[in-house]
């Protein structure tokens, strides 16, 4: 679903080692403290299931980060299993999305039953747009991350960006998933065929296939953990995909003043207050007017078409002459 470590030149693992899990987490708070918000309550800290298992345990978890408002009020808790990479960091960030969301909406004035996102894609899309903020190379460098000198390979962040958090993960997600999902749960699609159409919309969607082929024994599409527990959820993730860059292209332009590539939301309480506006309202108004109101347009991929449009024009010209697509 996201094709990571594929550009050299964008990894900064390096530049986490010797960091605590700790300060992963304590540093994604910061973010939203630094914005305005206020911290999280002291029970996350104490509830929350947030560092890896010892090898050595009886107790197994599910690795796949969430975050939970469990009694719709103060109880928040996240589930993750956080080492010092980058990946663990991009995806503390996402997951106190989550929570300061939930923090925002929890207030008199919304009812117990909308103390929910304007839209499910919304609380996706939230938790999204501060991963993506949190990978820019100006918040890097503020957070004591990469060096003050370091100078991004432009080109190679903006690659990295599209293939490990955005352009394969579109087709991924409203592709292979909801079309195998919905063949499944609205066309009854026969157990006995359902690993070789996980396969065909994976090569159809996707332009990848197994190294070996994969008989109806069995179930690939259950290796993915919302196949299991959320199912019909995902195209959500998609939605957020889009949405983010266009919050983020609202934030970099018309707040920072700095282009949406290389940008730096670090302590600046203008963009918390624009943003706490879309948070607090939950579920009270429709998630097309939260959006309009918020941003002045409508859904659209015009942020994340301008975002790498930059790439385009790099990709345009390495790949004259070549064959695109496939079969």
């Amino acid at each position: 679903q996201e094709w990571p470590g594929l550009v050299e030149a964008a990894n900064i693992d390096k530049y986490f080692e010797g960091r605590k899990p700790e300060w992963i987490i304590k540093t994604a708070e910061q973010f939203y403290t630094g914005l305005g918000f206020s911290p999280l309550p002291q029970s996350f800290w104490e509830k929350s299931d947030l560092y890896p298992v010892p090898p050595d345990s009886k107790r197994k978890k599910n690795t796949h980060a969430s975050c939970w408002h469990i009694d719709l009020e103060n109880d928040i808790r996240s589930l993750q299993s956080i080492e010092p990479n980058s990946r663990w960091f991009f995806t503390a960030h996402h997951e106190l999305g989550h929570g300061y969301y939930d923090k925002a909406y929890t207030r008199p004035e919304v009812p117990y039953l909308l103390r929910l996102g304007a839209a499910p894609g919304f609380h996706e899309g939230i938790g999204e747009l501060i991963s993506l903020a949190s990978s820019q190379v100006p918040y890097l460098q503020s957070r004591g991350v990469l060096p003050h000198e370091f100078h991004a390979d432009k080109t190679a962040f903006l690659l990295d960006d599209a293939l490990a958090r955005s352009v394969p993960f579109i087709y991924f997600s409203c592709g292979t998933m909801s079309h195998w999902e919905a063949d499944i749960y609205a066309h009854n699609l026969p157990p006995d065929q359902w690993n070789a159409r996980w396969w065909k919309y994976v090569s159809d969607f996707q332009g990848i296939e197994p190294p070996e082929s994969r008989g109806e024994e069995f179930c690939d599409a259950a290796t993915k953990t919302h196949i299991n527990d959320t199912p019909a959820y995902y195209y959500n993730y998609a939605f957020a995909t889009v949405f983010k860059f266009q919050l983020h292209d609202y934030i970099a332009r018309r707040i920072l003043h700095q282009p949406p590539q290389s940008c730096n939301y670090a302590d600046n309480k203008e963009v918390g207050a624009w943003l706490n506006n879309i948070l607090k309202k939950g579920g009270t108004e429709d998630w097309r007017k939260v959006l309009k109101e918020a941003t002045g347009e409508d859904i659209s991929t015009r942020a994340m078409m301008e975002y790498f449009k930059p790439l385009m024009s790099w990709l345009e010209e390495q790949n004259k002459g070549r064959q695109i697509g496939w079969q």
